[in-house]
């Protein structure tokens, strides 16, 4: 699906990005946005007397260079993870509760600290000038990438709901788009399953479907597949999949029902690591319960193309620099 690039060329671009991000130069976090990357704007906050300034303008994460803010507006914040890839989401902020919210459903308050800011209590921001390595995903006009939108339709907290013998309710989150893109030009996106593992899905151009995989457990992958409503609050129709490692087995689709989650998103399940082994032997269970009860065993043409799709995604799962898109995506979960 993509030319890898060799070992070399990883590391030119690693040099490269490293070289355009730590050349950062402070800023009074009370001027505009001004450079080419980015649309132009306006302060939209006061000095109150009180320390508190307009946090509109360019931020890096101290001591992190490849972790940056563009505080366009208070209602338009855009954040991004550069890596081999660069992966973004966008937050708004209301003064009445200082309250940085994630288009996830999280959130974190904001505090002024002399010229910088502290997001959560906890991560330091300071003044910076960024480039449009943070910001590839628009256009240079007013147009926004048509891609770019299909992805973000599968943005935030999700339940999604299937009756196998018993009936299960799972939560992924859907955190950020990456610049990694499909064979169809769409583009993937990261998340975290409710403990925090990382998951991956993207859309569908041929099919209009979007789709989830979660690799976390150690008995079994799980895959979900569902085409998104047209107020994106949740699904019109969806299955749920099961791969078993240890047999090589994938089994057939379960109808599936899911709507989108507002507010706080579940914090980490406070069960140890047998627990959730537990939880998922028993999804393994009573999937080859449920596969052994239906009429006919055989896998349909929609399962197997289920399948095909489910290889690509654990792909490029695997493929997937891991370390520091852990560190960014769970920065999501716990805000």
């Amino acid at each position: 699906m993509f030319n890898t690039l060799s070992i070399y060329s990883k590391l030119a671009v690693f040099i490269i990005l490293f070289t355009f991000l730590v050349g950062c130069k402070a800023k009074s976090p009370t001027s505009s946005s001004s450079d080419a990357s980015s649309s132009t704007s306006t302060d939209t906050g006061t000095d109150t007397g009180t320390g508190t300034t307009s946090y509109v303008g360019k931020w890096v994460k101290s001591g992190d260079n490849s972790y940056a803010m563009d505080w366009r507006s208070d209602s338009f914040i855009y954040t991004c993870l550069v890596s081999t890839y660069t992966h973004a989401a966008h937050a708004s902020y209301s003064s009445s509760n200082s309250r940085l919210t994630f288009w996830d459903g999280s959130y974190g308050t904001v505090t002024s600290s002399g010229s910088n800011f502290i997001l959560g209590g906890a991560t330091t921001y300071v003044p910076a000038i960024l480039y449009s390595t943070c910001n590839p995903f628009w256009t240079n006009s007013t147009s926004e990438n048509t891609y770019y939108t299909n992805a973000s339709r599968s943005i935030g907290y999700w339940k999604f709901t299937y009756t196998l013998v018993s009936t299960w309710d799972d939560y992924p989150l859907m955190s950020t788009i990456s610049t990694r893109r499909t064979s169809d030009n769409n583009y993937y996106t990261y998340g975290t399953d409710e403990s925090g593992n990382e998951i991956l899905g993207t859309y569908q151009t041929s099919t209009g479907k979007w789709d989830i995989l979660d690799t976390s457990a150690s008995n079994i992958n799980q895959y979900y597949a569902f085409k998104i409503n047209s107020s994106n609050s949740g699904i019109d129709s969806g299955w749920y999949y099961q791969y078993n490692k240890s047999t090589s087995t994938w089994g057939s689709g379960y109808a599936m029902t899911a709507l989108k989650i507002y507010g706080t998103p579940m914090s980490y399940r406070t069960i140890n690591e047998n627990s959730v082994d537990e939880i998922m032997k028993k999804k393994e269970q009573e999937m080859v319960q449920a596969e052994s009860m239906r009429s006919n065993s055989r896998l349909t043409n929609k399962d197997l193309k289920a399948f095909k799709r489910y290889k690509q995604l654990l792909q490029i799962l695997n493929s997937s620099d891991k370390e520091p898109l852990k560190k960014y995506l769970q920065s999501f979960r716990t805000n």
